[in-house]
């Protein structure tokens, strides 16, 4: 599946974000846009062009081939976007899945243009006209998701935990900025665990040409603003107004 920021989960998921962050991602220089304008401003002066605006979205994909039992009544549903796309559906948009641990369908972004396609959508950020303060949401929001997904939003914590856990995936981060520039990070192994272990994120290898800005936020739990896990005596989310595996 993939997961987009776009951030999307490719087993697929994608996790593609055009707001992704380059180096040392601490809580001193982790901030969820500023983090995103500084990889962007580094991208700009390679360009020797100004970065005027960006958006983001992230996603994951399927790798090999996985087998479990599926109750009668969830067999006709697919389980992320890359069954969508086996099943020979080439046009992106939302669609019904059935993720193997949840009690409930849920509806997702699949992206079936970028990289070969199959793509589920987690995370989507750009210039539709929101709040600033859009992405700074509570534990429980953040858990079950917000947002629109014709525009931005957060596909929801226990959700990315379902597709991530239920196959082997990668998480795929893509920025782009009005201009067109583009730059792009894998995470092949990407996991997401359960609230009991507050979300914490974690991935095998990184592959790209976007710097592994992920390398800093490795098996570090979530934050949200009424829930500090990072390791920073000051709290990163309220600092950076969003959700995030926050460190220290």
């Amino acid at each position: 599946m993939k997961i987009f920021t776009v951030v999307a989960l490719l087993f697929s998921i994608i996790f593609l974000t055009e707001s992704i962050q380059h180096f040392h991602t601490t809580c001193n220089d982790v901030g969820i846009l500023e983090g995103i304008v500084d990889s962007m401003k580094e991208l700009g002066e390679m360009a020797k062009q100004k970065i005027a605006a960006m958006e983001g979205q992230v996603c994951s994909k399927r790798e090999g081939t996985y087998f479990y039992s599926i109750p009668e009544n969830r067999k006709h549903i697919p389980s992320d976007c890359a069954d969508v796309y086996y099943k020979g559906i080439r046009l992106s948009g939302i669609y019904e899945i059935w993720p193997r641990f949840l009690n409930h369908p849920i509806n997702v972004r699949c992206d079936m243009d970028n990289d070969n396609g199959g793509w589920t959508l987690i995370q989507r950020r750009g210039d539709f006209g929101e709040n600033s303060d859009f992405f700074y949401q509570p534990w429980d929001i953040y858990k079950a998701g917000f947002g629109n997904l014709s525009k931005e939003f957060w596909l929801g914590n226990e959700h990315i935990f379902a597709l991530s856990n239920q196959k082997k995936s990668v998480l795929r981060i893509d920025l782009k900025d009005f201009e067109g520039h583009s730059r792009y990070a894998e995470y092949p192994g990407f996991v997401v665990r359960s609230e009991v272990e507050l979300f914490q994120m974690t991935y095998t290898t990184y592959k790209g040409d976007a710097g592994d800005s992920l390398d800093h936020h490795k098996g570090v739990p979530f934050s949200t603003k009424d829930m500090d896990n990072d390791n920073h005596k000051t709290h990163c989310s309220q600092r950076y107004k969003g959700g995030w595996w926050y460190n220290a």
